[in-house]
């Protein structure tokens, strides 16, 4: 096969790589082994494996394209990578000898069909990506996931010595991949990765368990961190939302009440003062001017708020001049005949 017919290949099997989504699948075969094994990766293949040397190897490193895996045709003891048949007729087997940290990645093979598709190899970790700085966080979104159709998750793993680690799901017994980044190298040189996941709306609220699986090398260094919903369980910004109506409600028929009571006070403070008024400044307010100086004139309280002038003014009149001076002689006291 020629190089550019090769290169052409390549280039559709990487598109077609990643132009696939992840999804719901059983649990992702990962190998782990310490630097200077020798370990024997399976490719299963459709159809049966007749010619070797018809098919090809790719490895993939995070954040990288998949790369062809130079094999050479004629295998002696010092080579490195060895392609051979399985124990089942269908099964291609890749030999790594003497791996070394590099050798950690995804292995995939292919036939030499241009329109064949690379058919998933398992993923080799080799050594131990765990630091003491090493933690895994899951994230859930706040707000109202009511509404949503899907809940998304997020498992971050920080503090690894390298980003060739595997991040897979365990939601409800069901394991998918989910979506990983490269990773961020931090500035004490260790990684951070991000993974990514969409659960159910029904099966988030169900009270599923969502498990992060974080495999950093050999089994028993595996992180998991779980998340899970809780009916009883509400974030606090979905009860202020729901609070908030509610408050304002509250608040509102408060200071209707107020305005009202404020009201009642000041009506009944008027009554009790016009009741409070004494008969003379009833009389003052209801009698004409003329009583008020007849008043004045006879003897009586000179009623607050009447000047001299206005009385002056009100006994002009001769008439009642005539008819107040006689009222005022009627009142006054005699003694009679005998002194007394």
């Amino acid at each position: 096969m020629s190089k550019e017919s090769l290169s052409l290949m390549l280039i559709f099997q990487v598109l077609r790589v990643y132009e696939s989504e992840p999804s719901l699948s059983q649990s992702p075969f990962i190998m782990t082994a310490e630097v200077g094994e020798t370990v024997e990766l399976g490719c299963h293949q459709i159809y049966e494996v007749e010619l070797v040397s018809s098919y090809f190897w790719y490895k993939q490193r995070v954040g990288e394209a998949p790369k062809l895996i130079d094999i050479p045709p004629y295998q002696g003891a010092d080579c490195k990578f060895i392609s051979k048949k399985g124990n089942s007729k269908n099964v291609l087997i890749l030999e790594i000898r003497n791996v070394q940290v590099n050798d950690s990645g995804s292995y995939y093979c292919a036939d030499n069909d241009v329109y064949a598709s690379l058919q998933n190899g398992p993923t080799l970790l080799i050594g131990d990506s765990s630091t003491d700085k090493t933690a895994v966080l899951v994230f859930v979104p706040t707000g109202e996931l009511h509404l949503r159709e899907t809940v998304p998750l997020v498992c971050l793993v920080s503090g690894v010595s390298s980003n060739q680690i595997a991040i897979f799901w365990n939601i409800s017994g069901i394991v998918t991949e989910g979506q990983s980044d490269p990773g961020t190298r931090e500035a004490d040189g260790t990684y951070s990765i991000s993974s990514h996941v969409t659960v159910s709306r029904e099966s988030w609220r169900n009270g599923g368990l969502c498990t992060c699986i974080v495999q950093l090398g050999p089994l028993s260094k595996n992180r998991t961190k779980s998340v899970s919903f809780s009916k009883a369980a509400r974030t606090w910004a979905s009860w202020c939302k729901l609070a908030l109506p509610v408050a304002i409600t509250i608040l509102l028929v408060l200071i209707l009440l107020l305005v009202l009571i404020f009201i009642w006070i000041r009506k009944n403070s008027r009554s009790e003062e016009r009741g409070r008024r004494s008969p003379n400044e009833k009389f003052t307010a209801t009698c004409p001017p003329q009583f008020l100086a007849f008043r004045e004139f006879v003897g009586g309280a000179t009623p607050s708020g009447v000047s001299p002038a206005r009385r002056e003014k009100d006994l002009q009149d001769p008439a009642d001049r005539l008819f107040m001076l006689g009222w005022r002689l009627m009142r006054t006291p005699h003694s009679d005949s005998n002194g007394n």
